[in-house]
This record gives structure tokens, C-alpha cells and sequence, in this order.
């Protein structure tokens, strides 16, 4: 059937009557608007491409200062600017910049905390908006993965600045959003697939469609199709960071409670995880805080996935097209990282290596993955309605005058292929994996960082014969440095990071901003 003005209901309906009486006007304006669309979110992906690359290669300030010039550009974009602003607070924290990481991640929370429990994830003029365009226009508010971890890596700042109130704040706010994940997010993801399919129902198009296009998508991911995640959202990391802090820093008996229970539910997503097993232990021995010689240190290695653009060709006949193209977003995979971290054992004894807390990878393809048949349906539809819409426009313009159609058709072609585009935005620096090495504090309070080759990555220096906190990151096998933070738990001690090198200077001041001693602001 070949679409007309009457044929073409919901969101392609108001287009073609606007087309119909002035075609080529609207629909130049039409085009214009999709191009600059495109415009900037080829810019957002060039610029995170170019903070992941110095990042990864950990050249850490370079990478922030991309990142903050660019989060300093986005304040008014409301639609990208929370990934811009995730970005400069991770940044700015591997190249030692705690205060300017705590204010970039502070706005970052302050876009995703209406959303914790008050606010609608979506509306309905988002609604129309991104079946006429693309899901690239919705406002980006953040996956539960990237909001739990979000909390986690301000609790991070907040414990090297040594401000512990506020790292417990942003800890339990982790926990917060952990939860609010499990009593909503499958509620949503079920309302998103419900509203797509009574769109496409009510076209009367054949269902088998989009199982047949899913199947396509998730053949692109491959393994990761199946990959499971942790139960009800979990984030082990946050949680052991949580349970470490808990007991390192208060000898109430309600903390210490609390810290069993975030060790409990490691030990569900996590079986048999010996650290935990320790600090249980460790809990039920009575030890007071402040007295345990006891060091956690959490090795963020790698970079999580991202997203490629996969395009298809849709058999859905619209006018005397047989075919519309539509793009989703398929996961990919970065496999460059350091699989663990050493620390020499002591008089003689066998070097102690991390071991695996976290796979992220897994967090956030299993999340991926329950809102993937949405994405499809909603992604097929918007492409079919603005395959339908475009095509009947045409037709009404050249019904009143043959260039005027021309132009219509000429302007919706463009359109269609300038508004084809899958949405790829997400927090591109988080960490692969995070593993968890438990040592005891040496008397001296030196610890030497190694790779698992043998090779020295730093040495620290920390509050000898007390519990301390470690955060070691290196994002890929290339990076040479790591970038480090210390929890400042002691406000009679400041810890110090010592690079490999000729004659290091002792007291950090040879050094360059990501390995200053941990609590240094600029």
C-alpha cells in the first residue's frame, strides 16, 4: 500500500500536514535540525574517543584536561553533558585532582539524584522527540551500573581527601541507588518493551520482525549475549569498599554490623571469596578500630565496554519501500588491561597477588542486555515512522507541485540517513575488573606495587601497623604509572606514592600531579 496524508498516523501524522501546505520549507528545516543532531554527537564521540586513548595510555592530566574542557563547554547540553561531566570527574581523580574530581562528580549526582526515587526515568515529549529522531536525543541520566559506581568513585575522593562523614555519605548513597535498581529498573525496562510493542501493534506490522532483528543485534555481541551479571544489581566493589571503610574507621557496633551484611552479600555474589571470610572474622574478633594492621588494596585495571554501531536493514515495506535501515547499539569488549597486582611477601615468602572482587564487564552487559529488546523495537519503529512519514510527505508535495516534491523526497532522504544513529553514550572510562589484594601493614608501612611480571609499579608509604585503604588504577597494560589514592583515615599521617625511578624524592615533591601524596588538591 502506498502511504497518503490520511494513511500515516501518531508521531509521522503531524509531520506530513506540516510538509503538505509548505514542503520543501519544513522539510529543509526538518533536515537542518536532524544534521545538527548529528553534529554533536559526532563531536561527543570523537572527544570521548580522545580522552579514552590518553587515558588509556595513562597519560592521566592530559586526559583530564580534555575532559574538563569539554565538561566546562557542556553546562547548558542538558542531553550529554552528565557523560562529559563522569568523565572529567574520573579524570581529574587519576591525575591526582581530588577537589576539582569531587566537583565534577558533584554535578553529575546532582543530574541522577532526581531520578533515585521521585522523578520519571522518561517522558512523553522525549517520547515523541526520539521516535521522530533518534534515542541520541533523550537526556543521558545514567545506567544503575554507572550511578552505583558513580557514589563509589566520589566515596573514593572523599576518603583521599580525608573527609570521612562525606565518604560515608557517598557510600551509602552507592547502596541507595543499588536498591533503587532493584525495586525499579525491571519495572521500567518492562513499561519501555510494552509501550514500543503497542507501537509497533499498532502499525499491524508482523511480530516476528523484531525477534528476527534482536537476534541479529545479539548475534553482533556474541559471548556477551550470555553473560551474567550479579544478583539484583550488585556492585561487589562498592559494597567490600563500604564493609573496608566501615571497619577501618568506627568501632560502633551498628557499623560493624553493617559491614557484615555488605560482606554477606559479597560472599552471594562472590562464593567463596576468601578476603571476606577474613573480615568477617576480623569483625567478630572485637579488634578496635584504628588498631588492625590490616591493608586493603583495590586494583582497578581496564577499560569497561563501550558501544559500536550496528545497521540493519529492516524488511518493513513503507510506500514503495520494501526496507528501512535502523542502528543499535551492540556492546563491545575491551580486552587490553593487567589481570592482577603483586606485593612482595615478606622474609622470603611467596609474593601475594590480587584476586578477582569485580567483573564489571559483567555488570554492565547484564543490564545491556535486559534493556536490549526495547531498544530494538523502539529503534525499528522510530525508523519505520520516519520512513512512512517522509515518504507520504512526498507524495502530498508533489501532488501541489513536482519541485516542491522533489525537494520533499531529496529532504527526506537526508533525514532518515542523517537521523539513523544508535545511541553510544555511556561512562567509557570505568574499569574493567577490580581486584582485591588484603595484606597486613608492614611495621614500616612500605608497600611495593608490582606487576605480575615482577615489574615495580610504585611504592607506598602508608600509616604503619593501622588499617589502611588502597586504590591502585591502571587502565591497560600500556599505561606505565598507575594512578593512586590513599584513604587519609589518620589526620596524624599523610600517605606518600613513590614512582619507580632514579632517586625518588621521598616527600612527593619531584613528582608529578597524579602522584603527589594522596589529600594534595590543586
Amino acid at each position: 500500500m502506498v502511504a497518503t496524508p490520511e494513511s500515516v498516523t501518531g508521531v509521522g501524522a503531524g509531520f506530513v500536514r506540516s510538509v503538505h501546505p509548505t514542503g520543501w520549507r519544513v522539510a529543509l528545516c526538518a533536515c537542518v535540525a536532524v544534521l545538527m543532531v548529528a553534529g554533536c554527537q559526532r563531536k561527543l564521540r570523537e572527544t570521548m574517543a580522545s580522552i579514552d586513548a590518553s587515558y588509556a595510555a595513562g597519560q592521566y592530566v592530559q586526559a583530564s584536561t580534555i575532559a574538563a574542557g569539554a565538561a566546562s563547554e557542556s553546562h547548558s547540553d542538558e542531553q550529554d553533558r552528565l557523560v562529559y561531566w563522569m568523565a572529567a570527574g574520573h579524570t581529574a581523580q587519576a591525575a591526582g585532582e581530588i577537589e576539582r574530581s569531587r566537583h565534577w562528580f558533584g554535578l553529575a549526582y546532582e543530574q541522577i539524584r532526581p531520578y533515585l526515587d521521585t522523578k520519571a526515568e522518561a517522558t512523553v515529549s522525549e517520547a515523541i522527540a526520539t521516535t521522530a529522531v533518534n534515542q541520541t536525543v533523550r537526556i543521558y541520566r545514567g545506567t544503575p551500573p554507572e550511578r552505583i559506581m558513580l557514589c563509589g568513585m566520589q566515596g573514593v575522593n572523599c576518603l583521599a581527601a580525608g573527609n570521612l562523614d562525606d565518604a560515608r555519605l557517598e557510600l551509602n548513597r552507592a547502596r541507595d541507588f543499588q536498591q533503587d535498581a532493584v525495586s525499579r529498573f525491571e519495572q521500567e525496562v518492562a513499561a519501555e518493551q510494552s509501550a514500543a510493542q503497542e507501537s509497533w501493534k499498532s502499525e499491524g506490522w508482523d511480530p516476528s520482525i523484531a525477534g528476527s532483528a534482536l537476534d541479529q543485534v545479539r548475534a553482533q555481541q556474541g559471548e556477551l549475549a550470555k553473560i551474567r551479571g550479579y544478583a539484583s544489581f550488585g556492585n561487589p566493589f562498592v559494597s567490600y569498599m563500604r564493609a573496608a571503610f566501615l571497619i577501618a574507621s568506627s568501632g560502633d557496633a551498628s557499623d560493624r554490623q553493617n559491614a557484615r551484611a555488605d560482606l554477606k552479600s559479597v560472599q552471594e555474589m562472590v562464593p567463596g571469596f576468601a578476603p571476606a571470610e577474613q573480615d568477617i572474622a576480623l569483625i567478630d574478633s572485637d579488634a578496635p578500630a584504628g588498631r588492625m594492621p590490616v591493608t586493603w588494596i583495590f586494583f582497578l585495571t581496564g577499560l569497561a565496554p563501550n558501544y559500536d554501531e550496528f545497521r540493519l536493514d529492516i524488511p518493513i515495506p513503507v510506500g514503495q519501500v520494501n526496507y528501512v535501515s535502523a542502528a543499535f547499539p551492540v556492546l563491545k569488549v575491551r580486552g587490553d588491561y593487567v589481570d592482577a597486582i603483586e606485593v612482595a611477601g615478606a622474609d622470603g615468602a611467596a609474593a601475594q597477588r590480587s584476586v578477582p572482587l569485580a567483573d564489571l564487564d559483567a555488570v554492565v552487559t547484564e543490564e545491556f542486555n535486559a534493556r536490549l529488546p526495547a531498544i530494538v523495537t523502539q529503534e525499528i519503529v522510530s525508523s519505520a515512522s520516519k520512513a512512512a512519514a517522509t515518504w507520504a510527505a512526498s507524495q502530498a508535495a508533489y501532488s501541489q507541485d513536482y519541485y516542491a516534491g522533489l525537494a520533499v523526497q531529496i529532504a527526506g532522504i537526508a533525514y532518515q540517513a542523517g537521523s539513523t544513529a544508535a545511541d553510544l553514550r555511556c561512562w567509557s572510562t570505568m574499569p574493567k575488573q577490580v581486584g582485591l589484594l588484603r595484606v597486613p601493614t608492614p611495621a614500616d608501612g612500605a608497600i611495593e606495587i608490582r606487576r605480575p611480571s615482577g615489574a615495580q609499579l610504585c611504592t607506598l608509604g602508608l600509616k604503619p601497623n593501622a588499617p589502611n585503604i588502597v586504590f591502585v588504577t591502571l587502565p591497560s597494560s600500556a599505561a606505565q604509572s598507575p594512578a593512586v589514592q590513599v584513604a587519609r583515615l589518620h589526620t596524624d599521617f599523610e600517605p606518600v606514592v613513590r614512582l619507580p625511578g632514579p632517586a625518588p624524592a621521598i616527600d612527593g615533591s619531584a613528582l608529578t600531579s597524579s602522584q603527589q601524596p594522596v589529600g594534595d588538591t590543586p
